[in-house]
């Protein structure tokens, strides 16, 4: 009985580290691209994008 509740208790901790260094890798990675200028949605880039408040105003959008 010990045995598989020690065993339940490792298994969830493992894969609760294998998710906690997934989402780490992508925040990482996010941010490194943010760092460097890109964008952290599309990769596209925020100029070419109709909601970009840096580029355009509603006047150029019309």
């Amino acid at each position: 009985m010990a045995l598989a509740a020690i065993s339940g208790i490792l298994s969830t901790t493992i894969l609760g580290g294998i998710i906690l260094a997934i989402v780490v890798f992508v925040l990482r990675s996010m941010w490194k691209k943010k760092k460097a200028g890109g964008a952290c949605g599309c990769s596209c880039g925020c100029s070419g994008c109709v909601h970009s408040c840096h580029t355009k105003t509603i006047d150029d959008i019309k």
